[in-house]
């Protein structure tokens, strides 16, 4: 970790209206006020490994390798690349590894780097009741632990836990949001959360850390996402907030703990429902394509079709999609502006799946844009508002599809789930098939299977075979 010099250059000029010089604590009064928070810092502080079962740990792996796949698949993308350009001068230098590309930064940079690589193609997990993906912010603050100048170092069980700890806080912060809010808005807590057990931070400090990012972090327009720009769900600098607000704490700055408490904010219950039972993580949903999880089901419902029926592109003559309406918050333009508006794209996706099979989303390619045969039948994909759908949102995201023929048939699919959610799990083989597929263009296979296996050599224990794979810079597929 940064010295206390470094705090002042990684994180962003708060005025504090009250700081104390040793160890902060919450005064019985202010923690009947500051409920919410006092309880979540509770569990972030007390979650042991003997606690989670091996499902959840064998979760934990996958969002990890998951992850890793993103971020890779994303190295030559040019927010990507600019993002990397700007966490130098913006947080300074360190030892914290900027993944696969050799280089290193302060935590801080690193963060940025590592979450906007994430979180760039689509291609991040997600929980459906957060509506939002809580990989691309817990998973660059844990592994940046592999490689902090701080003593002890972590153990793998802790990173494994830590891990837990961050889905599980991230999700009930949205969940306890009165209305939608991107990612970005509930990443603070949890790198906060993350960090926070890595940290051995006490549960007090952990508290106001938690209402320091409830001041602090990033408040976005509900639709940010749709945009077609680099900044999307904003989830970077929600990432580098809960940093800030963690350092902060730790650094004796108190936070308004109570705010986690104010029902206009946030809604107790499903914040506090359950926690301590069954983990979140073990909800998460893995992507197997790099679009919007609004899409995934329709195309998912595409391909059984095609493997049911037999029919060619150049067979189709119409593709009907009927959806719940959020999937209407989407651009979804037919001929999209570029890749990041191609991931918001119903009609763009199904064209590109049609024509090129699943695979040619993992991820989604620049040369398919201007694609006249994608084009064409993206322009006569129609999405249709379903009121028999609408109630199974957002616990569900189905769809089904009708594809009619230029022979006049119409194959109708019954509502289908995306694969990927619990109830149609992707395989730790399957993961694997993702990432050799999503990765292969910046990792050569032998640093594919570098990252595999230091993946796999984590969950028995041992940190420094992925720290390896991490820090070696990527030579291309």
């Amino acid at each position: 970790m940064p010295s206390g010099n470094g705090l002042k250059a990684e994180c962003t000029v708060i005025k504090a209206a009250t700081m104390v010089s040793a160890g902060i604590g919450l005064s019985p009064d202010a923690r009947q006020k500051a409920e919410v928070a006092s309880r979540l810092a509770h569990y972030i502080a007390t979650l042991r490994r003997d606690q989670l079962s091996p499902h959840t740990i064998d979760i934990a792996l996958c969002c990890i390798l998951d992850l890793l796949g993103a971020a890779a698949a994303a190295l030559d993308d040019a927010g990507v690349q600019a993002a990397r350009r700007a966490a130098l001068p913006l947080y300074g230098p360190g030892p914290i590894d900027i993944w696969f590309t050799g280089l290193t930064g302060s935590t801080g940079a690193a963060l940025l780097a590592n979450s906007t690589a994430a979180a760039a193609l689509d291609l991040d997990d997600g929980y459906r009741p957060a509506r939002g993906h809580p990989g691309a912010a817990v998973i660059p603050a844990a592994l940046s632990m592999l490689s902090a100048e701080r003593a002890p170092d972590p153990t793998a069980d802790a990173l494994l836990v830590a891990v837990v700890a961050g889905y599980e806080i991230g999700a009930r912060m949205s969940m306890g949001r009165p209305a939608y809010t991107p990612s970005g808005a509930w990443s603070p807590y949890a790198v906060i959360a993350t960090l926070g057990s890595l940290h051995a931070t006490p549960a007090a400090t952990i508290a106001h850390a938690l209402g320091i990012a409830g001041q602090t972090a990033p408040a976005l327009p509900g639709l940010a996402g749709i945009v077609g720009s680099d900044i999307k769900e904003a989830i970077p600098a929600g990432v580098t907030a809960g940093y800030c607000a963690l350092r902060l704490a730790e650094a004796g700055v108190t936070g308004p703990a109570a705010m986690l408490d104010d029902e206009a904010l946030f809604i107790r219950a499903p914040i506090l429902a359950g926690l301590g039972e069954t983990p979140l993580i073990d909800g998460t949903y893995f992507k197997p394509f790099g679009c919007c999880r609004h899409i995934h089901a329709a195309l998912d419902a595409l391909i059984q079709l095609r493997q049911e029926h037999g029919f060619a592109p150049e067979d189709i003559a119409r593709i009907d999609v009927h959806t719940y309406r959020a999937t209407f918050n989407l651009a979804n333009r037919p001929q999209p502006l570029d890749l990041i508006d191609a991931q918001y794209s119903v009609p763009h996706c199904l064209a590109v799946c049609a024509w090129h099979g699943g695979d040619a989303l993992l991820p989604l390619r620049a040369a398919h844009l201007r694609n006249a045969d994608v084009n064409d039948l993206a322009r006569r994909v129609v999405v249709h508002h379903d009121a028999d759908i609408e109630p199974l949102f957002p616990a569900r995201s189905p769809a089904r599809i009708s594809v009619t023929l230029r022979d006049a048939r119409c194959l109708h699919s019954p509502l289908t789930d995306p694969r990927g959610d619990p109830a149609r799990p992707l395989s730790w083989t399957a993961l694997i098939a993702k990432f050799v597929t999503a990765s292969a263009h910046g990792l050569s296979p032998s640093h594919q299977q570098a990252v595999i296996d230091g993946v796999m050599q984590l969950g028995r224990g041992r940190l420094t075979p992925l720290r390896q794979a991490l820090a070696r810079r990527a030579s291309g597929g």
